[in-house]
């Protein structure tokens, strides 16, 4: 697991309380065939020296493991632009803080962390990994194959061991028969008996996360790539034993001047 600690976190600019949404859904756009600008490893020049930033499509990486989903706001990006809003892995809604990434060139970015409130933080950043390097280790683009396997837990969930089949999800020796079927690029979905239970997702990097809904969840919410389920029952952070990329972040952050 990666030790490497990225000291430039959301949690050192603000407390993430986690808030009520009520009937607010963002517009996530989901991973093309390049991921998105942001993914990959950065070096944000902050007023007290250089900091980590690690970053896979949908996710900012804290401490060596995923921690904040990253949900597009929609009707607000152009071509050099994007405004997010966070949650915490965890969280039942919106954490009170937004991020936006501002291309300044191809390798270069402006990355502001706003929380609710308070005065945004702008630092200036450079990518210290490739671009949309095919196969990037960040990225969760046509890795779908990757899912089905074995999976360990990690400090960010409470199970050991999880194995996940096309028809079977065993948790620490406890056997399900599902079914699984991607339901977007890098999320799969897991059906018990007719009913969904909840979603295995793609975090980039080594990792991934199970997600399990609380009752209620309909196939068509399953389904609906314009609209994020917020709440979970519990979102666990799984790590793959045979990933590499954990190796080749530290390695990035290495490079670090």
């Amino acid at each position: 697991m990666l030790k490497t600690r990225v000291n430039f976190t959301l949690k050192s600019i603000a407390a993430a309380a986690a808030l009520a949404v009520v009937g607010a859904f963002s517009h996530t756009a989901p991973a093309v065939a390049e991921s998105p600008f942001h993914t990959g490893v950065w070096q944000l020049n902050t007023k007290d020296g250089s900091r980590g930033l690690v970053v896979s499509d949908w996710l900012v990486f804290e401490d060596g493991l995923p921690k904040r989903w990253l949900y597009r706001r929609a009707g607000t990006n152009d071509a050099n632009q994007f405004d997010f809003f966070t949650r915490s892995i965890g969280d039942k809604g919106y954490t009170p803080v937004g991020i936006r990434v501002y291309r300044t060139g191809e390798h270069t970015m402006k990355y502001t962390v706003a929380p609710k409130g308070e005065e945004a933080f702008e630092v200036t950043a450079e990518r210290l990994s490739i671009p949309n390097y095919k196969n990037s280790c960040l990225s969760v683009e046509g890795k779908g194959k990757r899912f089905f396997g074995n999976w360990v837990g990690t400090t960010a969930s409470q199970l050991k061991k999880l194995s996940l089949g096309r028809n079977t999800l065993t948790i620490d020796g406890e056997k399900r028969n599902v079914t699984v079927e991607e339901v977007r690029v890098g999320r799969m979905g897991i059906v018990e008996n007719g009913t969904p239970i909840g979603f295995f997702t793609d975090a980039g990097g080594d990792y991934a996360v199970l997600q399990m809904f609380k009752p209620g969840v309909t196939d068509a919410q399953m389904r609906d790539p314009k609209r994020e389920i917020l709440d979970f029952a519990s979102e666990q952070v799984v790590r793959n034993p045979r990933g590499d990329c954990d190796r080749q972040i530290a390695s990035r952050l290495k490079a670090m001047k």
